[in-house]
């Protein structure tokens, strides 16, 4: 391992399909989460996130999605009510909008 891994450590790597605006998602909690939400909050993504820092050359930074959820979520320390929120894109996974169509 490099100095630059132990400074900057790198992102889980999303499982599934790729995310993008209009998708419908889940929010995926783990149990390092500081900020984990109640359940898994469904939405919708709606912009794609930012974040303050720019990046250094050629180091890689995990995308971030701004997700409009279905109804009103709380945070598991009750913070709340969010209508939406910005997650990296390893939180989110995707989910189909039929689950009874044939694929």
């Amino acid at each position: 391992m490099n100095w630059l891994d132990r400074i900057f450590p790198k992102s889980p790597v999303p499982r599934g399909p790729a995310v993008g605006i209009g998708m419908l998602v889940a929010v995926v909690n783990s149990a390092q989460q500081t900020d984990a939400f109640e359940d898994d909050p469904v939405g919708v993504v709606i912009a794609p996130g930012n974040k303050d820092l720019a990046p250094y050359p050629g180091l890689q930074r995990p995308r971030y999605w701004t997700v409009a959820f279905d109804e009103a979520s709380y945070t598991a320390d009750g913070r709340g009510p969010f209508e939406q929120a910005t997650f990296p894109e390893w939180r989110l996974r995707v989910l189909d909008p039929d689950p009874g169509r044939a694929g």
